[in-house]
């Protein structure tokens, strides 16, 4: 399930991509653990909150409620968690849930609301007072979908964290963009279209990686030896951790003592390595 932002509504609702709203925001956040706990769940520590008043007064008379809602396309599997507090946690069986899940948050209505107003409002609103019916939307939050796996770790490996995608604006061929969730490799136009046309190729694969993640990743190690501690609650930032804790090593001590490009390098597994030898493999193959 995820709410399209071009979604018709009576009534203004609060959302990132709407202008209903003036200058409140609905701030949200579902990180999931990377590894299942001792029963076999998936958990998310899920914080939602909003700086408009007359949302947050619905919520404190209990006229309103945070509402977190998870689904597999896979299995049908179809799970709502509300709250009437916006720090929770929530546990989803592994064993109900494959390959991918779609996360969205929302602030709902928990019984009919009449004259509701809010001060905010963009000025197309203006004047205008709504009666909302229990279960109506005050506001949304699509989260990125979320790719599951067999192995209770939730990232296949280092490259499965990161999301390739093609920039708007072709003023610098590569940006990163850091989301609590996957870390946003940007392209301009003309490089993701052979970034696209070649990932797929198994010999091309770790090429590209030497390409294009080993110099995020060296730039992002280098963002975490300054502040970690922004990061700690994200999902990639877990993974990362995950990483390393597979193999016995101190995450935070190696990031203190280790370079960033040598850390780099060693979580993706000496990368520039497997380029150079497949490029060899390639050249060698069209010589014979």
């Amino acid at each position: 399930m995820k709410i399209k932002d071009q979604r018709l509504f009576t009534y203004p609702v609060l959302a990132n991509g709407r202008d209903d709203y003036k200058t409140c925001k609905f701030f949200a956040k579902a990180t999931p653990h990377t590894t299942a706990d001792a029963a076999g769940n998936l958990v998310f520590d899920v914080d939602l909150s909003t700086d408009c008043a007359e949302i947050n007064r619905l919520i404190i008379n209990g006229d309103a409620e945070y509402l977190f809602h998870v689904e597999c396309p896979t299995t049908i599997y179809r799970k709502i968690f509300t709250n009437a507090v916006g720090k929770f946690s929530c546990k989803i069986p592994l064993s109900l849930v494959k390959d991918t899940l779609y996360l969205v948050a929302f602030i709902v209505l928990r019984r009919d609301v009449k004259n509701f107003f809010c001060a905010d409002w963009n000025d197309d609103f203006d004047g205008l007072k709504f009666d909302l019916q229990r279960g109506s939307i005050l506001a949304y939050k699509n989260f990125e979908t979320l790719t599951l796996v067999e192995d209770p770790n939730l990232f296949k490996n280092v490259g499965s964290i990161f999301s390739i995608y093609r920039k708007l604006a072709d003023d610098v061929p590569f940006e990163i963009n850091l989301t609590t969730q996957k870390i946003k490799i940007g392209l301009n136009a003309k490089d993701y279209d052979l970034y696209r046309r070649y990932y797929a190729n198994p010999t091309l694969q770790p090429i590209l990686n030497a390409m294009i993640i080993l110099p995020a990743l060296v730039s992002i190690f280098a963002e975490l030896k300054q502040d970690a501690q922004e990061h700690e609650s994200d999902a990639w930032f877990s993974a990362l951790k995950a990483v390393y804790g597979r193999q016995k090593l101190d995450f935070n001590k190696l990031l203190a003592e280790e370079d960033s490009l040598t850390l780099a390098q060693e979580v993706m597994g000496l990368p520039i390595t497997g380029a150079l030898q497949n490029i060899a493999q390639i050249v060698d193959t069209e010589d014979s």
